[in-house]
Formats: C-alpha cells, structure tokens, sequence
C-alpha cells in the first residue's frame, strides 16, 4: 500500500509515476479528496466531543430551564456527532478502498510500456544448442520416454495437471534440493512454510483484490492454498519491529504452489509450462531502502549463477511498467532458451517492492537513532519445476533421450534418461 502522507505532500509525482502503470491521475484526486473529507470530519467529531463533554460537567450544576435547555442542546451535538461520524467512517472506508486498489509506483529506471512484448532484453548467456534433428518440445519428450502423463493427469484432476514419473520425479527432487541447498548456503534462512494461509496474508502480499491467479481457496474455513511461498513468508514478521542492526533478513523457501491461471484459457496448454500446481524455492527478503538496489542484483546473481550451473541458455529481461504487477517497483525475469519451442520464455523472476507490501503488514523497523519506518520487501524465485522444461528440451539426444546436467547428477544416481 501507498503511503498517504506521502501522496498529499507531492501528488504530482505520484500521478506521473502511477500514470506509467495505467493509473488515471484522477484517482490521486479522488484519493486526496477523501482524505480531506476524511481529515475534516474527524477534526468535527472531536471539537463535537469536547462540546459534549464540557456541557456534561456544567449539568449537574443547573437546575430548572437552563439544565432543559442545556440537555437540549447537548441532544443536538449528539445527533449532529452521529452524522459527521457517519461521514467520517464513510470517507475513511473510500479512501482505503482507493489505496488498496493503487499499485506500487514503478522504479525510475524501469522501461515504458503496456505489456510484455515491450520488455527490455539487457543479457543473454549461453550458446544454444545446435541440433542436427529437429528438436522436440518437453512434453514430446515426457510422452516418449514416459515421464511425463499429461492425460492421466487430466482425467484425474482436469486440464493443466500431469503426472512427473521414473526419472523425471527423481529429476524434479533432485532440482529442487540442490537448488534449496545452494541458497541456503549463501546465508539465506531454509525454511518450509505453511502451504495455506487466511485471507490476510494473501492481501498484505497484493494478491487478494487484483489476481485470482494466485487465490485457490478449496473449501469453506478462511485459508487458502498459496500460489507462492512469498506470501507465508512475507507474512512470517508481520505485525512485528525489527532492528535495523538485524536486516537484512534473508530467507530460501520450499513450496508447492497453486494457481487458478485465471486469464491463461487457450495459452500452452500442452506440456507444464503453465498448470495449476508446481513445486518453488523462493528468496525472500526484508531490508532498509539504501539496501534495495545491491540487493536486487544480489538475487538476480543468484538466479543467474543457477541457470548457469544448469548449462541452461537464458536472456536477462528488464520487466517494462506495464508488466510490473501490483507489487514490484522494480523487476526482471530469466527466460531460458526453449530449443522445442525456438523461443525463449520465462523461467524465474526477481522484485524490488518497497514497502508496499510491509505497509498492509505493517513490518518496521527501528532505526539505530529510534526513528521507526517501514521495511523494504525483495522476493525472487530461485528454481520452479519450470527448469525441467528447459534441461528436457535444451539436453535432448537425437535418439530421444535426454542428457542430466552434470550439476545434477549426484542428485539423481544417472546422467540420462532414455527409453
């Protein structure tokens, strides 16, 4: 959430930044209008306050005709009181509507645009591979070797669920605990946390008003299974203050992770590219300001150093303001090469949220001269089951079977996958 003190100093540079995500500069006057209106009737229910509470010490001294006329008159503040209170909550519940739905302002240095086709390559790594064949696509693969069951995956749960068997189940743990493994060695805290959360702490991440992507609620009480470990664990310090000599704190999680893929109708609809349950290590981050910016690229290093242990070619993507989210002021996305389907495509990402998200959770931190703030939120993704797709399509043998990257093979007990 938006800081609305900071909005009421300098609206101009808030409609100029939010204008870049596609927010009409009217809202800001709306909000501000509200705020106003919120400000004055809570200035009015006191002063009516202090009325109600000086006549109450004058009554027991009146009698006759001035006590009558001073009830009277304290009858009038009352109902005048309830009004302007009615005006005050009202006002209050509009302008908090207004900020939950605002996002986050996007970062200086993010580029223009409306949507993905506009992002801004600034990397690539890697040579791709240069097959004498015609490359298949991983789920090609996974039906071939029989490691992947899409249509059992379908007829028990519906479309965009499948099956990982043999090798490919093997392969998947064996990704997931190196890749878990190697952050955690870094200084990140491992943790495994809850894989459903209440309602609150989906809203303090940002996902609750604007993406029912990330929202499965699968049954009557208030909790819901999690599209991403971000949210439990942004929620981990939420309500709480923290030293300023203890940030920034640094945690890798593990998680399945549940997603409607609302809007995705007709888009990949063959392989696993985008289903509705996958597996995720995720670094989460809370920091001071100054720290943002070190530690953004910290995390994209990471994301980096992995793909490239995996021998897996990728491109650096700066993520326009369009693409940004509700979120994130800042973000990039690694997309790796995908020989199957000769492009490339996103495989993990990493965002600067300010506190946007620390607001609605209100985590602080006390600075070393007292002052308390807001923390800094920083997430990114250190592998999903996506790299699957890329080691299948990226390592395929004309025979059909598929190389293990190097990195991996102590993990798994193999170095192939063949029929």
């Amino acid at each position: 959430m938006l800081d609305i003190k900071a909005i009421r100093e300098n609206p101009e540079d808030f409609k100029r930044r939010l204008a870049r995500k596609g927010i009409e500069g009217s809202m800001i006057d709306e909000l501000l209008g509200l705020d106003e209106k919120r400000r004055e009737t809570i200035a009015a229910s006191e002063t009516l306050k202090a009325e109600q509470n000086e006549a109450s010490k004058k009554i027991p001294q009146l009698e006759g005709e001035e006590k009558a006329q001073l009830l009277a008159q304290m009858k009038e503040i009352s109902e005048r009181k309830k009004i302007v209170e009615t005006e005050r909550d009202e006002a209050e519940k509009n302008c908090q509507d207004i900020l939950q739905s605002l996002p986050n302002t996007p970062h200086d240095e993010a580029p223009n645009g409306k949507d993905d086709t506009e992002n801004k390559v600034i990397k690539t790594w890697g040579e791709k591979p240069n097959f004498s064949f015609p490359p298949k696509e991983h789920w090609e693969l996974g039906e071939l070797l029989g490691i992947l069951d899409l249509e059992r995956g379908a007829k028990v749960s519906g479309a965009r669920f499948y099956y990982l068997r043999n090798q490919l189940a093997i392969l998947q743990q064996a990704l997931i605990f190196w890749a878990f493994t190697e952050v955690a060695k870094k200084g990140y805290s491992a943790t495994i946390p809850p894989f459903m959360t209440r309602s609150e702490a989906i809203y303090g991440t940002g996902y609750l008003e604007r993406n029912e992507n990330y929202i499965v609620n699968p049954g009557e009480d208030d909790l819901y299974l999690i599209g991403t470990s971000e949210v439990p664990m942004m929620s981990y310090h939420a309500g709480d203050i923290l030293e300023e000599k203890d940030l920034p704190l640094k945690f890798v999680a593990y998680s399945p992770c549940f997603r409607r893929e609302a809007g995705s109708y007709g888009k990949d609809t063959k392989g696993i590219l985008r289903v509705h349950q996958f597996e995720k290590v995720e670094m989460v981050m809370l920091a001071l300001p100054e720290m943002n910016e070190a530690l953004h690229e910290e995390i994209r290093g990471i994301e980096e150093e992995l793909l490239q242990k995996l021998e897996i070619p990728y491109q650096v993507v700066d993520v326009c303001c369009g693409d940004l989210g509700n979120s994130a002021s800042k973000k990039y996305d690694l997309e790796a090469w995908l020989p199957g389907q000769d492009q490339y495509r996103e495989m993990t990402s990493t965002s600067i949220c300010n506190d946007w998200q620390t607001r609605r959770l209100n985590i602080r931190v006390r600075r070393e001269n007292g002052e308390l703030v807001y923390a800094q939120a920083l997430n990114g993704t250190a592998v999903s089951s996506r790299p699957l797709i890329a080691i299948l399509e990226n390592f395929q043998q004309e025979d059909g079977s598929v190389l293990i990257p190097e990195i991996l093979r102590p993990f798994c007990g193999f170095d192939k996958i063949a029929v």
